[in-house]
């Protein structure tokens, strides 16, 4: 007789997936919140973001070249300014 696959309990320190703000309905492959996604998402958790508190622009800036330059995260320079201008509508200071 086969093993039957058993779903193993979800872990209860997990964290909430990830949603966008409702400023942003939806995912364009695009928008800030798909290069967000598309981006960041590869190296780290979206909870590290959404749980930050709320930065400057020239935080978040700071942030991305952070994770480009001492990270090696593999981000254009050119993405840059599209991704710190999501990061900060979504998750700035006002």
């Amino acid at each position: 007789m086969a093993a039957v696959p058993v779903e193993p309990p979800r872990n209860p320190f997990a964290g909430d997936e990830w949603t966008l703000p409702a400023a942003q309905p939806s995912v364009t492959p695009g928008s800030g919140a798909g290069l967000v996604i598309a981006n960041c998402a590869q190296c780290h958790s979206l909870d590290y973001i959404t749980t930050q508190p709320p930065l400057t622009r020239a935080q978040w800036t700071a942030g991305v070249e952070k994770m480009r330059v001492r990270f090696g995260a593999t981000t254009p320079t050119n993405l840059v300014p599209t991704l710190v201008d999501y990061l900060t509508s979504a998750y700035g200071k006002p």
